[in-house]
């Protein structure tokens, strides 16, 4: 079962488990969301949904239930924005069936709703029927007629009427996500105990394979202080997930990886949820009494430990000092040679990275620190292969990867490069712009077990289905993992089904799931493609019927006396870079390229800060930043703007309006094009080649950022040239003006300086941007 937004699309199944619903945007949950409601700062309630997609949340859970604030204006003007936006599906918790209604009616995909229980038939009967007609799942709690069940025993036989009575309306069993129902642990009643959640939900799961479990994780640790409360939410969260649990409504910010809680924290928090002492509650408050400091202590190498252990915890910790004479001492002492090496290499290092992996899963470290401990890793397995003897096949398996023909993108690539290198496998990287027949001689080449292959643009992707349809058509015995922005699993399932199903072409949404396909294809690649196999055979595209968008009722009105600069002239500039930098917007550089969200970023931001300017000692050497900017006379023409003989359609939207009605007959427009140069690209290829992961991505990310802000400071002098306090930029690639091949006209028009386009229209060098400037107050992103 699937769930989407307009962005994306995600698996109710999450692997590894629970699916997480962001629980921060419920207005009965979170003070900080109620005065934003009542305030009408709706900028600062999406604000909270993008935080909770970047801290790691698969769903948004929407909840404007409250007697202060007109649930149905909020609710449903929230859905709206939060669709454009955020890639995150919603889950729309509503106890109204009109609103819910109407509310998945105006979300584009397949949204969850929460919640139906049997409390009240009419309720009931509301929520089956938004079930049945829309398709959708819902959060099924377990609540009778006569209330809560709080033993295992009334948990499932809720859960058996719910689904009984969801048959007479047709609803299918993977419809139903069971909520087993979380109580505080400071009840201290037996009928609340944790265990009756733990084995409800191991019943459930039993009795209806095809559903799914969820819980409000939060509601365990309910009345106690914020410090004790994310550690009982964790080492609640982290049994029900060994029971079988499917999906968590949690603040996905505060989850701390249950390795991490000191064992005597994990031992009077277990004392609680099993039962394990009388005074159990007693002995928990005394442990947490005083206790506000949230930050971990970092232990250090303990020179006792077996090398072997030193080792592993340098690349978990990030600590590349004597990691190689660990590594070598480790070899020594069990006697030295290529099955000595290889011991220490399965035994302590891929294991070591296997934990990185899944704690940046869940989200305990950035990706800043699973490349520094890729790059500890490479420094050990340097040492390691000093004493394997040189046998053909000695890695777990070889990869070909590749950024696909027309995308010039690769720092995705080149992460998933890194995490497969360093996890045991031979990766010959082919590059960016790599055509088919180059993947298919390096396959063959390197007697590949697999190939990678990457893309960016959704003009670019189209090149995975060529590759799939000869691999098809040619009998390639071969798995192919396709990851990128420009993709999802939807994509990939219906290229693999496009005919003759073919099963070994496989959706990473991460770099990480990348590894684990690899992982299990050596584990067992017969059972692994099989496996695939059947869920091609069982899936069907959800296909969704979007009404072409009318002009809307009252049409914007273009300015009467548009703005004309008095230098109609292109105009070619070689900005300072400082003052470029002065625009950088600090928030998604720390955040959006950089990774610190989560639990390890607060503890990790100052030390950002210096690294800042190391890298900006760095990039104003390599910089080469040039600018071409100018104006325009152009004419609306319906959904086209005509500048000159060119002509720029654009597409209209649910509230009827394109880019073309921000124009009048007779108007101006402006058009820009910036970049960095391409020195820089340069220089990042060779920081990556010398496996200087950090220093690659640090880089990369503060380059991506400079682009930006070269775009934005040119926008602010395009603003003084018109007279205006501000206009709108809108780039290529997005939903308001999505054909990238209307690149092409603006480079007709504005001869952009140092700056060329793909086959796909796309910019190199990689640090570019293009944008058509709007001048009409009114003129708003539109989606």
């Amino acid at each position: 079962m699937y769930v989407s937004s307009a962005l994306n699309i995600v698996e109710l199944k999450q692997e590894p488990a629970p699916l997480l619903v962001g629980e921060r945007l419920n207005i009965m949950g979170s003070a900080r969301t109620k005065k934003m409601a009542m305030s009408g700062d709706q900028e600062g309630l999406l604000e909270i949904a993008r935080r909770q997609v970047k801290d790691g949340a698969h769903c948004i859970d929407v909840c404007m239930a409250s007697n202060d604030v007109d649930e149905r204006e909020l609710l449903l003007g929230l859905v709206q924005s939060l669709s454009g936006i955020v890639s995150a599906p919603l889950v729309i918790d509503c106890t109204d069936p009109k609103l819910v209604a109407e509310a998945v009616r105006r979300t584009p995909g397949r949204p969850i709703i929460n919640s139906i229980n049997l409390e009240n038939e009419k309720r009931f009967v509301g929520m089956a029927k938004i079930m049945s007609e829309y398709g959708v799942p819902a959060v099924a709690m377990c609540i009778g007629t006569k209330g809560m069940a709080r033993t295992s025993q009334e948990k499932l036989d809720v859960a058996k009427e719910l689904f009984e009575r969801g048959k007479e309306w047709g609803l299918r069993e993977e419809q139903f996500i069971f909520d087993v129902l979380t109580f505080p642990i400071t009840t201290g009643t037996e009928q609340d105990s944790a265990m009756n959640t733990f084995d409800g939900i191991k019943r459930i799961k039993k009795q209806f394979p095809k559903a799914f479990t969820i819980l409000g994780i939060s509601n365990v640790s309910m009345s106690l202080k914020p410090y004790a409360r994310k550690r009982v939410n964790s080492i609640f969260l982290h049994h029900a997930i060994k029971a079988g649990l499917d999906a968590a409504i949690i603040d996905v910010a505060s989850v701390i990886p249950y390795h991490t809680i000191p064992k005597d924290t994990i031992s009077v928090v277990e004392d609680v949820l099993f039962n394990k002492k009388p005074d159990a509650l007693e002995l928990l408050d005394e442990h947490f009494e005083g206790r506000k400091d949230d930050k971990k202590d970092k232990q250090d190498v303990d020179p006792s430990w077996p090398a072997s252990e030193r080792a592993k915890f340098r690349i978990i910790n990030q600590m590349p000092n004597n990691i190689v004479n660990d590594t070598h001492e480790a070899i020594s002492l069990l006697g030295g040679g290529h099955d000595a090496a290889l011991e220490v290499l399965n035994g302590s290092l891929l294991p070591a990275m296997r934990t990185v992996g899944e704690m940046f899963g869940k989200g305990d470290i950035i990706l800043a620190s699973v490349l520094k401990s890729a790059e500890c890793m490479k420094a050990a397995t340097g040492e390691i292969e000093k004493h394997l003897n040189k046998v053909e096949g000695a890695a777990k398996g070889v990869v070909v990867l590749g950024t696909v023909f027309g995308d010039v993108h690769d720092i995705g690539k080149n992460l998933a490069k890194t995490i497969l290198q360093n996890n045991g496998f031979d990766v010959y990287d082919l590059g960016k712009q790599v055509p088919m027949e180059k993947f298919l001689d390096a396959i063959k080449e390197h007697n590949a077990d697999a190939v990678g292959l990457s893309a960016l643009l959704v003009e670019t992707s189209k090149q995975m289905k060529v590759f799939v349809d000869h691999a098809r058509t040619n009998g390639l015995d071969l798995p192919i993992l396709c990851g990128g922005a420009a993709i999802n699993s939807n994509y990939i399932n219906r290229i693999a089904k496009d005919g003759e199903i073919y099963d070994k072409v496989f959706y990473c949404n991460t770099i990480f799931d990348g590894l684990n396909v690899m992982e299990d294809l050596v584990k067992d690649k017969k059972f692994t493609i099989a496996k695939r196999r059947t869920f091609l055979e069982g899936w069907k595209e959800r296909k969704y019927n979007f009404t072409s968008a009318k002009r809307p009722a009252k049409a914007i009105t273009p300015i009467s006396a548009p703005p004309r600069p008095d230098d109609m002239s292109i105009r070619r500039i070689i900005p300072d870079i400082a003052e470029i930098w002065k625009r950088i917007d600090m928030k998604e550089l720390f955040k959006g390229q950089w990774g610190l969200i989560g639990r390890a970023a607060k503890a990790a931001e100052q030390e950002h800060y210096t690294i800042l300017e190391q890298q900006k000692e760095i990039a104003k050497e390599l910089f080469d930043p040039r600018i071409t900017y100018g104006f325009f006379e152009c004419r609306a023409e319906k959904n086209a703007l005509l500048i000159g003989n060119h002509k720029f359609e654009f597409p209209r939207f649910r509230e009827g309006l394109c880019l073309a009605d921000y124009f009048g007959e007779h108007d101006y427009v402006a058009l820009q094009a910036v970049t960095v140069g391409k020195r820089i690209a340069d220089v990042l290829t060779k920081i990556n080649e010398d496996n200087k992961y950090s220093n690659y991505y640090y880089l990369h990310g503060l380059t991506t950022m400079s682009a930006e802000a070269l775009a934005s400071y040119t926008n602010e002098m395009i603003n003084k040239a018109w007279g205006l306090e501000k206009s709108l930029r809108f780039s290529w690639g997005y939903a308001s003006c999505p054909d990238l091949k209307q690149h092409k006209m603006v480079w007709d028009i504005l001869k952009p300086d140092g700056m060329t386009l793909t086959k796909y229209c796309q910019i190199v060098p990689e640090h570019s941007t293009a944008a058509m400037v709007v001048h009409h107050p009114e003129a708003k992103y539109i989606y």
